[in-house]
């Protein structure tokens, strides 16, 4: 039986150098998962970032690893991701884009591809916009997040809570770093929250320790 794979062991990916025309989107985001700025070049590929950054499941990724074969053509990769099962390449519909060597067409050794069309995360446009709300809290914030807090948070969630009374019952720490340190245990999927699926992120999003309520579960 294959071993399950972890975050850092044997990926060797590394994004490759994108030619963009000025009609090109350009976005320079910040990924907690990475520890590192990604360039990204459309809006589509930002949505699937702030999936990816979501799911505790996906243990790593990388942007733009280079050339694989789409229908037996050479196609830039959007992602590669790792998960405990395996890695696999996703490709999204957006427009193709080409490396700074036009020469370049190196493929990468085969893996599973996963096609996502913007249709497919239609359903997820709630989850993933409250992601991109929570997102910057982690980037800018967790840094001053004390382990003390992180405890007493999870340690205060076996069952659901709204945001205004996880702060509440936080205090006197800094409101702020009480809800960055909800959003840092949800990234890493120690906390969940139904809410997020459903509803805009508020101070009524609630959020339970993983496992402690049946039917909960991450988007």
């Amino acid at each position: 039986m294959p071993q399950p794979l972890d975050a850092a062991s044997d990926f060797p990916f590394r994004p490759v150098a994108i030619q963009r025309s000025k009609w090109t989107h350009h976005f320079h985001v910040w990924s907690p998962k990475l520890a590192r700025r990604l360039a990204l070049y459309s809006w589509q590929a930002i949505d699937f970032w702030a999936m990816i950054e979501s799911h505790a499941s996906i243990l790593t990724f990388c942007e733009l690893p280079g050339f694989i074969l789409v229908d037996q053509r050479p196609h830039i990769a959007d992602f590669v991701l790792r998960k405990s099962e395996g890695d696999e390449f996703v490709v999204l519909d957006g427009l193709p884009l080409s490396t700074l060597d036009t020469h370049e067409r190196d493929i990468l050794d085969p893996l599973p591809v996963t096609s996502v069309s913007t249709d497919a995360l239609k359903p997820h446009r709630q989850w993933i916009d409250n992601w991109l709300r929570i997102l910057p809290y982690v980037t800018s914030n967790f840094r001053f997040v004390t382990p003390r807090l992180i405890d007493f948070v999870e340690k205060n969630l076996s069952s659901a809570k709204p945001l205004f009374t996880i702060e509440r019952d936080a205090l006197p720490a800094d409101p702020v770093l009480t809800r960055t340190a909800v959003f840092e245990l949800a990234r890493l999927g120690r906390l969940v929250s139904a809410d997020l699926n459903a509803t805009p992120l508020s101070l009524h999003t609630r959020f339970v320790r993983t496992g402690q309520i049946e039917g909960v579960h991450r988007g």
